[in-house]
């Protein structure tokens, strides 16, 4: 039971969204200097999945008053429930985020001070512990002060895959890491606001303030159906550039797919619990395509450049 909780607690299917673009950062990083530090990529994993739980264990945390209030909790919205449901004590996540926390910095340490990773990585962490605690915490309370979907925006998807590529190469300048992060970054802005909606009744009673507060149901799912159709065109940007191999930017623009699921959901469905909880995992899966198709092209393409191929 307890470990069951745990696992709960720490919403793993909300790690990949995470996971797939620090890995594409990794890959660019691959393409483009041919060098790749296994270690470095197995601890920059570790180091993002132990920031995704200190945020995921914070915000349970921090959340108790208003998920006690929410009865329209999804595997993507709402909190995990851990606590209001009596499985694990409020405590015990707190203790369990401050332990990931040191993890993080532990795994960073690593990186910078023994492999020789850029020093610039710790400031990849701080960015990601500050918005992940502050997304709920005092001071900062971005999610009581609006603006917390674009915060996420941009952790989840330049600064992620900029990390990646970071731990392997340092600074760069290279086009790549922001035009593949900008369908990412729609992609996501699509799953962030989509998952508000559910939690709509129990933040506004708590003094939140997300996105489908402010502009509105229908507003609000406006900008979502923009934002799915902005990323398939941001996707063609990086091909139509020359700055993505062929291949790798074919299989981006198969996220047309997924985007037409989901913009048929949002044009037929009618508004309301059914509606949201079916956009919850196709934003989830529009995110990890655009992550991961760019990735795996370029993998092909540098492994075939490598052996001589077409």
């Amino acid at each position: 039971m307890k470990m069951s909780a745990w696992l709960k607690a720490a919403r793993l299917q909300l790690h990949t969204i995470g996971l797939a673009p620090l890995l594409l950062g990794n890959v660019i990083a691959w393409y483009e200097t041919s060098r790749l530090d296994w270690t470095l990529l197995l601890l920059s994993v570790l180091a993002g999945f132990s920031v995704h739980l200190v945020t995921a264990f914070v915000n349970d945390a921090a959340d108790v008053a208003t998920d006690e209030h929410n009865a329209s909790r999804t595997p993507f919205s709402g909190g995990s429930g851990v606590i209001v449901e009596g499985l694990l004590p409020r405590s015990s996540l707190l203790r369990a985020a401050g332990l990931a926390a040191v993890l993080a910095v532990v795994l960073t340490s690593g990186m910078v001070f023994i492999l020789q990773a850029h020093w610039g990585v710790f400031l990849f962490l701080a960015a990601g512990m500050v918005s992940g605690a502050g997304y709920s915490l005092p001071p900062l309370e971005i999610s009581y002060r609006g603006g917390g979907e674009l915060l996420v925006t941009a952790i989840y998807s330049v600064g992620l895959v900029w990390a990646g590529y970071f731990v392997q190469a340092g600074p760069a300048q290279t086009p790549l890491l922001w035009l593949l992060s900008l369908p990412i970054g729609l992609a996501v802005f699509s799953l962030i606001t989509i998952t508000q909606f559910p939690d709509r009744e129990a933040d506004q009673r708590a003094g939140k303030r997300s996105l489908v507060i402010l502009l509105g149901e229908r507003r609000t799912l406006v900008a979502v159906a923009a934002a799915v159709v902005l990323s398939v065109p941001a996707a063609a940007v990086p091909l139509l550039a020359g700055a993505i191999p062929v291949r790798a930017g074919a299989l981006s623009m198969l996220g047309l797919i997924p985007a037409l699921v989901l913009l048929n959901m949002i044009l037929k469905q009618e508004r309301g619990p059914s509606l949201y909880a079916g956009l919850g995992p196709g934003t989830v899966m529009l995110t990890l395509w655009f992550a991961v198709a760019p990735a795996a092209g370029l993998i092909v393409d540098g492994l075939l450049a490598r052996r001589g191929g077409f």
